[in-house]
């Protein structure tokens, strides 16, 4: 517990006091869980691809919606981590992950970059 010197007052005499203030320690736990799943995307992402290149596209096709799917969950947790203030630097890296592994954006990026590689 934190030990605070507050000032309690009563008519026209002012007495210092001692007051206790709990303070709980949240970790940063929620951003490293976000983390996790934002690197879990970008797995599923690189799996799909691989996948993918290999001929088994009903395959990829299921591991890139796992990849979605991780990837919104990673952005949404990262958020909420950066706000909550519990774990503000996995949080972060929780959302660029997020959304940098979705199969969903890297495909949209890549389309439209053909043009510019033609």
């Amino acid at each position: 517990m934190a030990e605070t010197r507050g000032i309690e007052v009563f008519g026209r005499s002012a007495t210092i006091v001692d007051t206790s203030i709990e303070v709980r320690a949240y970790g940063p736990w929620l951003g490293v869980l976000a983390l996790l799943l934002g690197v879990a995307a970008a797995g599923a992402t690189a799996a799909g691809v691989v996948t993918a290149a290999d001929g088994a596209v009903d395959t990829a096709r299921w591991i890139a919606v796992a990849g979605i799917a991780a990837s919104i969950l990673a952005t949404g947790l990262g958020f909420v981590a950066v706000v909550m203030g519990r774990g503000v630097s996995p949080g972060l890296w929780a959302m660029v992950l997020g959304v940098v592994g979705n199969p969903w954006v890297l495909t949209r990026i890549l389309e439209a970059a053909a043009p510019l590689v033609r």
